[in-house]
């Protein structure tokens, strides 16, 4: 990092494209944690209705089921489908950390460490958050959601060394 003549670090000057992506993750995260804040039946509804509407589309004649029938189905993909989605949510933060990462400074071990830090401290408030809206707090769900950071990291990763690559 550079240094001005007294020895102190001069910082790089925020630009556009810092605070667009800034934003971006602000904007994430506040959206994982309304989620979190649901109570239990408000998000087991939201997840049936998500459920059966991917149901409709991959099922042949799901539509001719009758309710009942469509309701069961929908309750026995319901819990993977809750898994994905949050595996999914902290997939996407993993790669907007590591894109404000990348564009504040260069993409290093150091920086990547923080950005993985960062959605380990968030999956664990995520986890907290649920405690107070009735929901349960699992351990396995910080480790889910924190593959899901991994996971999100390493695609933004791979894309820009491919990126960086391709440009030399």
């Amino acid at each position: 990092m550079p240094k001005t003549i007294t020895g102190k670090i001069k910082l790089k000057k925020p630009t556009r494209h810092t605070a667009l992506s800034l934003v971006a993750l602000i904007l994430w995260c506040t959206f994982i944690f309304y989620m979190s804040a649901r109570v239990a039946q408000d998000s087991d509804a939201l997840s049936l209705g998500f459920a059966g509407r991917f149901l409709h589309l991959v099922v042949p004649g799901f539509s001719d089921m009758s309710a009942a029938d469509q309701l069961a189905l929908a309750k026995s993909i319901n819990h993977p489908v809750r898994k994905l989605a949050h595996f999914c949510e902290f997939a996407a933060l993993g790669f907007f950390t590591q894109h404000l990462w990348a564009v504040r400074r260069r993409v290093n071990l150091h920086y990547v460490l923080h950005g993985l830090f960062f959605g380990l401290l968030c999956a664990v408030t995520d986890e907290m958050l649920q405690t107070l809206s009735d929901r349960s707090a699992q351990v396995s769900d910080v480790v889910l959601d924190f593959s899901g950071v991994v996971c999100g990291s390493a695609v933004f990763l791979l894309l820009y060394l491919l990126i960086r690559r391709h440009r030399r």
